[in-house]
């Protein structure tokens, strides 16, 4: 009956509930977590066998279920076979590696009998009941010793036959080295290739199938793996690369690695898309109205107009005017196809742009096309997941927009609907879906940039006077594989990076997106994923390989904005979202252009979604980030969220440790609970802090080995934070190793 929880302990009732928030009144689908919860499983001891049914158990079944799992129990078992020998097939058992050889015995009289294998100080029952037991010997690397034993159990005592086992290592491993270069300039493609010393020995042995699976650390890199090589294509950072190849031909895998010095240039040249128009002369290719440009490292814009004249002409022109004035005039003569092309250069800013075209004859001129309301400036894109998205909340979008902010959608806000897109191309091949954007798109309206997305592009157009242009791709309740591209095919409507990509295709913008803004891991805190973990474990590698392909996509990115997500967001933490937020904690180090902000502080909060003045919060929090990192704007005063550097014992006797910030932090004892020690709280007295270095003092002396953790979600206080000296809250860490030594 739901609600009717019983605990047995050694078979006898021990406790009963029948209420409907009972421990066992479980709802429907849920997980199941032997032994604890998430990250935090306390039991100590043998979990044997763990079984779910569909039907209530009796206590007297539940009785013979505990007998049974008895070591050496009797309480059920096969029938006692007569007389009394007590024998095995073998003394001795020397077998190749993956070869097998089956063992009989003889228990006459055993009301039970058991084979237990032991091996590397571990034992274990590999069969019950049975006569004969087949050894599998698998693969070794050196020769290897085993113990097999038979137990017969009779009513008063228990016999044991002991077969040693010796398994020969008869097939060779893999035996290699990693070949690359001990520099690279993180630009050019490099190949990092396993070189195989013992091939021949191994294809004499038919094993010479290798698998191969390469780790890589240190840095982030756009990365291809073909033919068992590694290809390296681009770096994100400097700094030491170590690249780790595990190769097994069926057996554990040998492990090699290799380090690469990896030293970026100081600056990339800005990347040009090549215009249909030089790649074909006479291709279509014109602005369209309301059209957006990015400005590129250069400070202009590039406006290209070309195509066929259907009617010949002695001459073409295209004039270009800035608020109604005209700028300049460009002229030519027609190609020998009548083709044409044109490149206009524009000024960013508070401009508004039209462009004519027209032909030339007889010395009169002819309009033939005029395109308005284009402007200049820098494009973005934030993506992740509902506080990326900022749109739900209910409450009623307001009714002020921008003609300096811009985007590309649909007209239910965001055009990423997978039917609605190819309906609408369909009908019209040459879409033009230029919008101004609002925070939220009610039914027919334009596009949506989310609350906080408006907001930071209300602010960079007003201190900047720059327009701004923003796709906003986030997408609700999703998990960061989920952001991944399909392969190789990038524009795949179907996910939320294709959708994403097709917009910006759409919007001529892929060569102009300066920067990523990403707010997303609340599902990957503890929701079942792909990978069969909490989400923490694989976020950094998801994140690293969606940046890659981001760097193909978007040749010009500049910088990277994270936010690391708000501790238990939306409840769906239950303590592995500590972890999950030390990893965002880190991407940082593997990029030379990433800069990360706390929620921690946001005022007024939210426990999963924001109000409307939270969420701008995140805009006014990034926004100076931005500026400082994209337009050259100077600071006297921190405008980063303080981060731990590194953690010490302040000496040998490991009864205080220091905290090492990279900006001063204010301290209050307050938050001395909120500091862990292993894990562990009320571990220190006091604290005090110097600059950007606290130091905590112990009630006692510390494991020689241990780690430090600031703040956990299932006991931390919104109103109880540490802090810069800039007011902004730190960002939180978890299980960061204490060094033995300043």
């Amino acid at each position: 009956h739901k609600g009717d929880s019983r605990v047995y302990v050694n078979g006898v009732l021990d406790g009963a509930t029948m209420t409907p928030n009972a421990p066992l009144a479980i709802k429907s689908p849920a997980r199941m977590y032997v032994g604890g919860w998430y990250r935090d499983y306390r039991f100590v001891g043998d979990i044997d066998e763990v079984r779910v049914s569909k039907v209530v158990r009796s206590a007297d079944w539940i009785k013979l279920q505990y007998e049974n799992q008895k070591p050496l129990q009797t309480a059920v078992g096969s029938l006692v076979k007569p007389g009394n020998d007590f024998a095995v097939s073998t003394d001795a058992i020397k077998l190749n590696e993956n070869q097998s050889v089956s063992v009989t015995a003889k228990a006459g009289g055993a009301q039970r009998v058991y084979w237990v294998l032991q091996s590397d100080d571990t034992e274990s029952v590999v069969a019950v009941n049975q006569n004969s037991y087949t050894l599998e010997a698998g693969r070794v690397v050196g020769n290897t010793s085993r113990v097999l034993q038979f137990k017969a159990v009779y009513a008063n005592e228990v016999k044991t036959k002991t077969i040693p086992v010796t398994v020969m290592e008869t097939i060779p491993e893999p035996v290699f080295m990693l070949k690359s270069p001990a520099k690279w300039n993180g630009r050019d493609t490099i190949v990092v290739v396993p070189q195989i010393a013992n091939a021949q020995a191994m294809q004499t042995a038919g094993a010479n199938k290798l698998n191969i699976t390469w780790t890589i650390t240190g840095l982030a890199i756009s990365k291809e793996v073909v033919a068992n090589q590694l290809v390296l294509e681009r770096a994100q950072n400097s700094g030491t690369l170590t690249i780790t190849a595990a190769i097994d031909n069926g057996g554990i895998p040998t492990k090699k690695s290799v380090m690469i010095a990896v030293t970026e240039p100081t600056r990339d040249p800005w990347v040009y898309q090549v215009p249909r128009s030089y790649l074909e002369p006479g291709n279509d290719e014109k602005p369209e109205e309301g059209q957006f440009f990015a400005r590129d490292d250069s400070n202009e814009g590039r406006l290209i107009y070309s195509g066929i004249l259907k009617e010949k002409a002695e001459a073409v022109y295209l004039k270009l005017y800035a608020d109604d004035k005209l700028a300049y005039t460009l002229r030519d003569k027609p190609g020998m196809k009548n083709d044409y092309s044109f490149l206009a250069t524009l000024k960013p800013g508070l401009i508004k742009y039209k462009v004519e075209f027209g032909s030339i004859t007889g010395g009169k001129e002819k309009l033939l096309h005029t395109v308005g309301n284009l402007v200049c400036g820098d494009a973005y894109l934030i993506q992740g997941q509902s506080n990326a998205l900022a749109t739900d909340t209910g409450e009623k979008s307001p009714p002020e927009t921008s003609e300096w902010i811009r985007s590309y959608g649909g007209p239910s806000g965001r055009g990423d609907s997978t039917i609605w897109v190819k309906d609408q191309l369909a009908k019209n091949p040459r879409l033009n879906l230029w919008c101004y954007p609002v925070w939220k798109a009610q039914k027919g309206e334009k596009a949506e940039l989310g609350w906080w997305g408006m907001e930071l592009a209300k602010r960079l157009v007003a201190s900047q006077k720059m327009p701004i242009f923003i796709i906003n791709g986030a997408v609700g309740g999703t998990r960061i594989d989920q952001h991944q591209p399909n392969g190789s095919n990038h524009v795949d409507l179907k996910t939320i990076y294709g959708r994403t990509l097709w917009r910006v295709q759409q919007a001529k913008l892929t060569y102009g997106i300066r920067a990523v803004i990403w707010h997303q891991g609340e599902n990957d805190q503890g929701a079942d994923g792909p990978d069969g973990g909490y989400g923490w474990e694989t976020y950094q590698n998801y994140f690293t390989e969606m940046s890659a392909d981001w760097r193909q996509d978007f040749p010009n990115i500049q910088r990277y904005y994270v936010f690391q997500i708000w501790p238990n967001a939306c409840s769906m933490g239950n303590g592995n979202g500590d972890m999950l937020r030390e990893v965002q904690r880190q991407l940082p180090q593997l990029y030379s252009n990433m800069e990360i902000m706390s929620t921690l502080g946001i005022t007024p909060p939210g426990g999963c979604h924001y109000p409307l003045e939270g969420w701008a919060e995140f805009a006014r929090l990034i926004e100076p980030v931005m500026e400082q990192d994209l337009y050259g704007r100077q600071f006297t005063a921190s405008i980063t969220p303080p981060n731990l550097l590194r953690a010490y014992f302040t000496d040998v006797t490991r009864s205080a440790i220091s905290l090492v910030f990279d900006q001063p932090i204010d301290w209050n004892d307050e938050l001395l609970n909120d500091v862990y020690l292993n894990r562990e709280s009320e571990m220190f007295i006091k604290g005090s802090v110097s600059t950007n270095t606290l130091t905590l003092q112990l009630k006692l002396p510390a494991d020689a080995v241990s780690t430090v953790t600031y703040l956990k979600e299932m006991s931390w206080n919104p109103s109880r934070l540490l802090r810069g000296a800039n007011g902004i809250a730190a960002l939180s860490f978890c299980e960061v190793a204490v060094d033995a030594t300043p």
